[in-house]
């Protein structure tokens, strides 16, 4: 429904797939209508950078069969890209992610912050339209997740802030559909408490945010 979430529930129950799924269905309706921009939709975040088994299960399976049932059915779709973007990836894997954007991006608190100072790939993040922060419990009564809630306002503002500024002529992205508007964040955590101090932490303090509590 395009609520904020914080979805709260045992280590193994799926949260992640929770998550994901509704946004891998959205961007799959956009990749067969053929609309998805060089861009990046969704921001994974979390503070480990060792979640592969996790993302294959929760990510990569699901975008490998969707697109394996597509092809079995006839159907020409966009590749759903993703990618993942910490501060020790290569200058040439960051340079393909300009060229070859990914439609969903694993990221942590530190690297999103870099990001949103790059002037060239800060327009890709203005397509944003959700931000999953996974483990938000090891962030919330942190430094770092101080840092995370500064960047997600930064993000906000970017997205809010289309206009050409002096001298600079408008960009043709991010597609209208989602320029300009704010994203959905959902957040997963499987110990924490009180769960509305974190959902407030999530959403800002001042935005609406679902609890969806399955302990």
């Amino acid at each position: 429904q395009g609520r904020n979430a914080l979805i709260c529930s045992p280590t193994g129950s799926g949260k992640t797939l929770s998550a994901f799924i509704s946004i891998i269905s959205q961007l799959f309706s956009l990749a067969e209508r053929g609309e998805l921009a060089e861009s990046v939709y969704c921001l994974y975040i979390s503070p480990l950078k060792s979640l592969a088994n996790d993302i294959h299960r929760n990510l990569e399976r699901p975008l490998q069969e969707m697109a394996a049932l597509a092809g079995e059915r006839g159907m020409a779709i966009q590749e759903i890209r993703h990618s993942i973007r910490h501060g020790d990836i290569s200058a040439r894997e960051r340079a393909r992610m300009l060229k070859r954007t990914p439609h969903i991006l694993n990221t942590t608190p530190e690297s999103l912050a870099i990001l949103l100072s790059s002037p060239r790939f800060r327009e890709k993040l203005k397509t944003v339209r959700w931000v999953i922060v996974d483990e938000i419990h090891s962030l919330a009564a942190s430094k770092r997740g101080v840092h995370l809630s500064l960047s997600l306002e930064r993000l906000e503002e970017l997205k809010t802030d289309l206009g050409p500024k002096s001298g600079e002529k408008r960009s043709s992205s991010p597609p209208e559909e989602t320029a300009g508007e704010s994203f959905i964040r959902i957040g997963c955590s499987a110990t924490v408490e009180p769960l509305q101090e974190v959902a407030d932490f999530l959403a800002g303090g001042f935005r609406p945010v679902e609890v969806v509590d399955c302990r």
